[in-house]
């Protein structure tokens, strides 16, 4: 959130599309059930998870997706989660050190010997792991097996451009140094992107890189389509789904976005 939240708030509001996806069709009723249905039946984390906020968020983005998670989860794995936000950062390079810190202290081991994660990570917060992925001059980063993103801006934000003075707007213009730079990268883990249409902040066509499936919802009426994607019952019982090796609600192959 953090600088996405400030320019949601320039962009006003429009009626959201209606338009279904066939790949995604999960009602907000089916998927609320589902997550009652997990939170009735906790299962076992193959290996820690790692929930991450978007940039100069204080956790709430993170904390919504924790209040969906943590029922689902087993009281033996419930040690392996691990919430990160970066409130207090404001450029990526310092949000990747923090989030190598912070995993290392909550799984008890130095950034030396981090372990092999999942991460579910919200807006800008999902670059900041893509980041910490690739090594540094040290040889430290974050070993990925799965990353979920939400509203993600895999390819830049629409609203980037807006000039506020910030380091990490110029970052997240779509031909940004930093973009290209992640765009460059091999990808060594499973990366799989949700997004709610109607994105004005991100715009749901950054939301996943080139060549990656991209799993959209449409935005309920009356709601921000990024600022509340992270609440969304149908993307967090996706993703709950695939944590616990069931079969997502999402079908192969995914239908490409709405004109």
């Amino acid at each position: 959130m953090g600088l996405l939240a400030v320019l949601a708030l320039s962009g006003g509001c429009q009626v959201p599309r209606r338009t279904p996806n066939p790949s995604f069709p999960t009602t907000h009723g089916e998927a609320r059930a589902d997550l009652t249905r997990m939170a009735a039946n906790p299962a076992e984390l193959a290996r820690p998870l790692v929930v991450v906020a978007g940039i100069g968020d204080p956790a709430i983005s993170s904390g919504a997706i924790l209040k969906a998670v943590r029922p689902a989860v087993a009281a033996a794995s419930q040690r392996l989660v691990v919430e990160v936000s970066f409130f207090d950062e404001h450029t990526f390079q310092g949000a990747r050190q923090k989030l190598l810190r912070e995993v290392g202290a909550a799984l008890g081991t130095s950034i030396d010997d981090l372990p092999e994660v999942d991460v579910v990570a919200f807006s800008m917060g999902g670059l900041v792991v893509r980041s910490a992925a690739i090594a540094d001059e040290a040889g430290h980063r974050l070993p990925i097996r799965r990353l979920f993103t939400i509203s993600t801006p895999h390819e830049g934000a629409r609203l980037a451009g807006i000039p506020i003075g910030t380091p990490q707007s110029d970052d997240m213009r779509p031909t940004s140094d930093f973009i290209a730079r992640l765009a460059d990268e091999r990808r060594d883990y499973a990366l799989i992107c949700y997004a709610r249409l109607d994105d004005i902040t991100v715009g749901e066509e950054f939301s996943a890189p080139e060549g990656v499936a991209l799993w959209w919802v449409p935005t309920p009426n009356g709601e921000w389509a990024h600022l509340q994607a992270f609440s969304d019952e149908r993307i967090l019982s996706d993703i709950l789904r695939r944590l616990r090796g069931e079969t997502p609600w999402t079908r192969e192959p995914a239908a490409p976005l709405p004109l």
